[in-house]
């Protein structure tokens, strides 16, 4: 794995556990995101890899090169990453306040936190699956 990769995912645990909830989830994305796109990329799907997570979880899922779980682990996150990541309109369905109200959590430390656990979880899945099936 780049020196980048490594760095990112001792970032992302660090983070999580000084309460940095954001950063973990951000930089758990960016784990995710260089694991798909190397991976993408020793395959030979090289435009794929250059198009962003999103792209590269839908080539992966597409041509069946990774367990379902990890790709829809792996989804998730992108999509509580983005608001952090893409500047989003105040109704889109995936910024904090929209998904607090709809999940009727207003405490926004508790719903950051498990989102930051889940991201980690996602990120320990990815790398989990590349050990394991490199």
């Amino acid at each position: 794995m780049p020196l980048e990769t490594a760095l990112i995912f001792e970032e992302a645990k660090s983070s999580f556990v000084y309460g940095n909830y954001v950063a973990a989830i951000v930089l758990a994305a960016a784990f995710v995101e260089h694991w798909f796109v190397a991976s993408l990329n020793s395959r030979g799907y090289h435009k794929e890899a250059s198009q962003g997570l999103a792209a590269a979880i839908s080539c992966a899922r597409s041509n069946d090169l990774v367990d379902q779980s990890i790709l829809d682990k792996a989804d998730h996150l992108r999509l509580i990453r983005n608001p952090f990541a893409h500047l989003k309109s105040i109704d889109h369905e995936h910024i904090i306040a929209q998904r607090m109200a709809k999940s009727r959590q207003f405490q926004i430390s508790e719903l950051l936190e498990a989102d930051a656990k889940e991201a980690l979880q996602a990120m320990y899945g990815v790398a989990t699956y590349a050990f394991v099936h490199r």
